[in-house]
């Protein structure tokens, strides 16, 4: 049973455990870090318009962007930065949203997760890019399994992910 006051995200994500095929040290496609679920906005979730909160919008790209990177890794994570978040359109009460993540770049400890929202009918509601680190139970940083693009789509998806890192922090590793 779901504890009042948590999303469906958050009571999913206490019961994530890492595939053992991600624990490995060798590359790990794109493709095999695709994370999906859907959410039903509630009323908790609108805003004074009638309309999903951005924050809690942004709260859901997190969780669902953690549980991706947690599923990746197999560690604690925490997130790093939120990078290009960008709102199209809005949702109202009942909507069903769906939101997908995906590991599309890793460092050392860090994962760069691609977070998407969409509505029912597929239409965009918003996209970001969520920088997480992993952890052990101190709080150090734990060094991550190498990911690799193995579709057109997931190369070019981690070729836009390595350019908006070198954006962000130049050419450092």
């Amino acid at each position: 049973m779901q504890k009042e006051g948590r999303s469906n995200l958050e009571f999913y994500c206490q019961f994530t455990l890492a595939p053992a095929s991600f624990l490995s040290m060798s590359a790990i496609s794109i493709e095999d870090s695709l994370l999906a679920t859907e959410y039903t906005v509630r009323q908790s979730d609108l805003n004074g318009y009638k309309l999903l909160h951005g924050g809690r919008l942004l709260t859901l790209a997190d969780e669902i962007g953690f549980l991706a990177a947690h599923r990746f890794c197999g560690h604690d994570c925490l997130t790093v930065a939120v990078h290009r978040a960008r709102f199209h359109r809005p949702a109202r009460l009942n909507d069903s949203i769906n939101l997908k993540s995906q590991v599309a770049l890793t460092g050392r400890s860090s994962m760069w997760v691609s977070v998407t929202v969409t509505n029912s009918k597929g239409e965009p509601l918003m996209d970001a890019v969520v920088v997480y680190a992993a952890v052990d139970d101190q709080h150090r940083p734990v060094r991550v399994s190498p990911i690799q693009g193995m579709s057109e789509a997931g190369q070019t998806l981690q070729d836009h992910m390595q350019q908006l890192k070198t954006s962000v922090h130049g050419d450092k590793p």
